[in-house]
């Protein structure tokens, strides 16, 4: 049982819904001039609720993830021809790289490759005294594109485990053991791992051609949430508490508009004071999760995790723990030490419509939104009070 009132979610159904529409009607794919009027009107909406330097950044970007995925793949199918230690070690090498530039800790690929300017937003809402901490609430406007590795039944495998025990494996681990197969000295498995990783790049190239989905869940929800708990912020606002609004671009590419946004700010906050929290993909319906995992490697604090369940219990709010496949604009943070919470929505352990052209407002299911809304506000209030001051 949740504890949002009727009332308040009345209230707020109308200015949601409006919010998701309007998002769902561009095509938001990154770098792309769709993105930039979905950034533009998120910044006029932050003008009228009374936020104050409102800002669009730009960041370079390519506008998908296959690129550079595909450049570590067709590099790994070169490396399969090298014979002997050379070979293993290279494929090592690649195996070690592709993680960390899925990770989003170190992209030096895409540097090498073209790319063109995405779009972020950001405002901020400044405590009513001093501000000795920060919240930062983050929720990436930008929609992803389809892909035969979205389809439903080539997900189904993972989304029944995730189902059934929370845990899911991330989507990269194909390609990456693919890659540390090669380093193997039986070219059985190395021949094997070849025409794994040629399939995947042929299935990379599909993807990146494939339309924009319309994305009303992933992630105009999760924007639509973040101006609405906005809107009751910036009405009262939180005693020495500055609350940071980050829209970013660039995250179905490989959070490179968060990432970009991170390297340019994280100077300015003390992490062991600083809390982040993410929205993403929130109308899924069934219940909300929070991440404990992102990815292969992107491990949330424990004790973070458990703020926002204990913040959910005392709400009444269904929150489960899970593993999450993708790398979300929430490990961007962490790596700068920030506290952070990543909060998404299931529906039979997966993602309501991720990725698929039926990711449309009337498929939204606006219960996990109003639940999202609520804890947002409420982690944000305990934050303020000094929950976890003490780092």
């Amino acid at each position: 049982m949740t504890a949002v009132s009727p009332a308040t979610s009345n209230q707020a159904t109308p200015r949601l819904r409006s919010d998701v529409e309007q998002l769902a009607s561009f095509d938001r794919r990154t770098t792309t001039a769709g993105e930039r009027r979905s950034a533009e009107w998120i910044a006029n909406r932050l003008i009228d609720i009374g936020t104050a330097d409102v800002a669009m950044v730009e960041f370079r970007s390519q506008s998908s993830w296959a690129p550079a995925n595909a450049a570590y793949a067709l590099a790994a199918l070169a490396a399969g021809t090298v014979g002997g230690m050379p070979g293993r070690l290279l494929a090592a090498g690649l195996a070690a790289s592709y993680e960390l530039e899925v990770s989003g800790r170190n992209q030096w690929v895409r540097r090498l490759l073209p790319a063109s300017r995405g779009v972020s937003v950001t405002a901020l809402i400044p405590a009513a005294s001093k501000a000795r901490r920060t919240v930062v609430l983050v929720a990436h406007h930008d929609a992803a594109h389809n892909g035969l590795v979205w389809h439903p039944r080539t997900v189904a495998l993972n989304r029944m485990w995730s189902r059934r025990t929370g845990e899911t494996l991330p989507t990269h681990a194909p390609v990456l053991a693919a890659m540390a197969a090669q380093m193997l000295p039986l070219w059985p498995v190395r021949r094997a791992a070849q025409f794994a990783l040629a399939t995947a790049t042929v299935a990379m190239i599909q993807s990146a051609r494939s339309y924009t989905t319309p994305g009303a869940n992933d992630n105009a929800t999760g924007v639509a949430s973040v101006l609405e708990v906005a809107n009751r912020l910036a009405t009262h606002r939180l005693a020495e508490t500055d609350v940071l609004l980050v829209f970013p671009g660039g995250e179905e590419a490989g959070n490179t508009g968060m990432r970009a946004w991170v390297q340019g700010h994280s100077r300015h906050l003390d992490p062991d004071k600083t809390l982040v929290i993410n929205l993403d993909s929130l109308g899924s319906g069934g219940h909300l999760v929070v991440a404990r995992r992102e990815g292969l490697t992107g491990r949330l604090a424990a004790a973070d995790v458990k703020l926002a369940t204990d913040v959910a219990a005392a709400a009444g709010i269904e929150l489960r723990m899970v593993s999450f496949p993708n790398v979300c604009d929430t490990s961007m943070a962490r790596y700068q030490g920030m506290h952070a919470i990543s909060l998404l929505s299931y529906d039979g352990g997966w993602i309501r419509n991720l990725h698929m052209r039926s990711d449309t407002v009337d498929q939204v299911r606006w219960n996990t939104v109003h639940q999202a809304v609520t804890l947002v506000e409420k982690l944000a209030l305990a934050w303020s009070d000094g929950v976890r001051e003490d780092g």
